[in-house]
């Protein structure tokens, strides 16, 4: 098992989905407030995280959206991001974390994948 093994191809959901945009820096500053956003957002429902506006991340920026992957794992909701940074699409390549973070171009590509059925399983499971 690894250490965020989800099981998200479990979650029942009916493909709709939140979006959360992020803007500026996600930084020690700003990491709390943009978690309250997301965590707020999936405790009604399955989220994509829009970080397209998102100038800056650092460590404690990545290390929110692992929390916000949890919490939303918690009430058994999905969590994607959508149109990453070349910053931070380095930095989940490097962690290893893409395979985690469901990670898309866009806000339409997040939605799309997430509305279409999979393998048998609900709209809105992920594989």
């Amino acid at each position: 098992m690894a250490v965020l093994d989800t099981e998200q191809d479990q979650f029942l959901c009916d493909g709709t989905t939140t979006v959360v945009g992020l803007t500026g820096e996600i930084d020690i500053a700003t990491a709390e407030r943009a978690l309250a956003r997301i965590a707020a957002a999936t405790a009604d429902g399955c989220v994509v995280v829009d970080l397209s506006a998102v100038e800056f991340i650092d460590a404690s920026g990545v290390n929110m959206l692992v929390r916000a992957l949890r919490g939303a794992t918690r009430v058994q909701h999905h969590l994607l991001l959508a149109g990453p940074t070349r910053q931070l699409s380095r930095i989940l390549d490097v962690l290893g974390l893409r395979d985690v973070l469901a990670t898309h171009d866009g806000v339409a590509a997040a939605v799309a994948a997430h509305a279409a059925p999979r393998h048998g399983h609900p709209p809105g499971a992920l594989r």
